[in-house]
């Protein structure tokens, strides 16, 4: 019951902020901009998805690659199983849940798995935070005076700040030892064997490396995807603002107080890119055509799920898995 009152006010969020939206736009101005898209913008941001996948595949096959030794395709068939869960499932089994789950099945390894997700997930954000730094020292001067600037560094400091707590041996300590005084369900144990398994990449360097290159691949292309998008219904806002805007627009979107950031990515475009040219109904379209776009090509990974086993072969083994894991 908890689980599905918890996905009915996700819905609730999502469907507020959409409606707020809807209402203050015009809607035929919405349907002509809708009706304007380039089909080769469309075509291109669908390629772009599939490809930041593989990419992405690839990064986490060179994070297991230390523990685990799995096929590239297998991995890539997971990762897509993923985004779908993501998409169609994104608060009753998440698709991070789903990948730790397949990899658990395959090699027994709970906390490697575990490790591996995060890894993940963390150089991924980390690539994020360095463009928004580096686009931060030229675009200073193009959101002077809105207050993004001083979000945008809170949110770059909060992220160095959990780093150093996770990287760094006695304030990880230190945090842990403050954590041990709350005495909940045994968490510190778990988290302590989830960190063992983290910190052995420190010392992996060329992971890290490599890792760090995928991710500001895929983030500089989800950028450039977007203006892409942005100019086939004609947006002609400039690219430098794109790369100040997504890390903030993707990082809003991440909280989880919606359905897949729906409603919330929405909310952002429209409060973000009006403020440089773009009309109210251009922002929103940028917003669900990407949303739609990436729900269309993440079919792929239920084509997967399925070939994979599907629901039966999940049921069989999730409860095994979830203790593990």
């Amino acid at each position: 019951m908890k689980g599905i009152g918890s996905v009915l006010l996700k819905i609730v969020v999502s469907a507020a902020i959409l409606y707020f939206l809807f209402r203050s736009i015009d809607l035929e101005a919405f349907w002509r901009t809708v009706r304007s898209v380039s089909p080769w913008a469309v075509a291109f941001v669908a390629i772009f998805i599939i490809c930041s996948q593989s990419v992405s595949t690839l990064r986490w096959s060179i994070i297991l690659k230390k523990d685990i030794d799995m096929p590239y395709l297998k991995l890539w068939s997971i990762y897509f199983v993923g985004m779908f869960f993501n998409n169609f499932l994104p608060t009753m089994v998440g698709g991070d849940l789903v990948k730790g789950y397949y990899l658990y099945k395959h090699t027994k390894k709970g906390d490697v798995a575990l490790a591996s997700i995060f890894m993940d997930r963390y150089s991924g954000f980390a690539a994020l935070m360095v463009i928004t730094a580096v686009a931060l020292i030229p675009g200073y001067a193009l959101i002077k005076g809105t207050g993004l600037p001083v979000f945008l560094l809170l949110l770059i400091g909060g992220f160095a700040a959990i780093s150093l707590v996770i990287w760094v041996g006695f304030l990880h300590k230190w945090a842990m030892d403050l954590m041990a005084r709350v005495h909940f369900y045994g968490i510190n144990r778990k988290i302590d064997t989830f960190y063992r398994a983290l910190m052995s990449y420190k010392s992996h360097y060329g992971i890290l490396v490599k890792i760090f290159v995928c991710s500001l691949f895929v983030q500089i292309g989800v950028i450039v995807a977007y203006y892409v998008l942005g100019r086939g219904i004609g947006v002609e806002v400039p690219l430098q603002y794109y790369f100040l805007f997504i890390p903030l627009v993707n990082t809003v979107a991440m909280l989880p107080i919606s359905l897949s950031g729906l409603g919330l990515r929405e909310g952002a475009f429209v409060f973000l890119l009006t403020r440089v040219g773009a009309a109210q109904e251009q922002a929103l379209t940028i917003s669900l055509l990407w949303f739609a776009i990436g729900v269309f090509v993440s079919i792929i990974g239920g084509v997967e799920y399925v070939r994979m086993g599907g629901k039966k072969e999940m049921a069989a083994g999730a409860g095994m898995a979830g203790k593990r894991l």
